[in-house]
């Protein structure tokens, strides 16, 4: 199977596995497997798609809605040829689907859009929490916003890294009581 042909899912497991020789071992997370290999788990450069300018504090939202309309707001402030409404409708579309909040009070809204040309990622802490899903509540929210035109999913290196980072609940701790914007940055770093 070529790269090219390799489904989605593969590469997903491929990033978090690495690439399985089944005839040679198997990866598993049973620690009761004296086959367990360990792994070091690299975490993406997000200078590369994270900037200041995308990262909103103690922002005042009603409902997921609102905040999913303010994150495309966000999006067209500092990119003026994004279609907000096109983003806007993606994340609902993406939300109704498949719910992205991953517990602790987070969420990682994800979506390809046609009219973004560059990775983006935006961080937005809410003043209070809103409900997300029937289960979950979310105050802060990470958003990926992916160039239509990426068919090789290299953004999930970073959803990946993110979710490694966000099962570190010193992270979780860290991101939650910083209130500044460039200290979001570093904590990224």
């Amino acid at each position: 199977m070529t790269d090219s042909k390799v489904s989605f899912w593969h590469k997903v497991r491929n990033f978090f596995n690495g690439p399985i020789d089944s005839s040679t071992s198997r990866v598993t997370n049973d620690s009761n497997d004296p086959n367990q290999q360990s792994r070091v788990f690299k975490i993406s450069d997000f200078s590369k798609v994270l900037d200041p300018k995308d990262i909103v504090l103690d922002v005042k939202a009603a409902s997921k809605n609102e905040l999913l309309k303010y994150l495309a707001n966000l999006v067209s402030n500092s990119n003026t040829t994004v279609n907000t409404e096109e983003i806007y409708g993606k994340y609902l579309v993406r939300e109704k689907n498949c719910p992205t909040d991953l517990g602790s009070g987070i969420a990682l809204p994800h979506v390809q859009v046609e009219s973004i040309t560059k990775l983006t990622m935006l961080v937005v802490k809410l003043q209070r929490s809103i409900k997300w899903s029937k289960s979950e509540s979310v105050d802060i929210v990470i958003s990926f916003l992916v160039p239509e035109t990426d068919k090789n999913y290299q953004y999930i290196p970073y959803l990946a890294s993110v979710a490694r980072l966000l099962l570190r609940p010193s992270f979780v701790q860290s991101l939650r009581q910083t209130k500044n914007k460039f200290a979001i940055v570093k904590l990224f770093k």
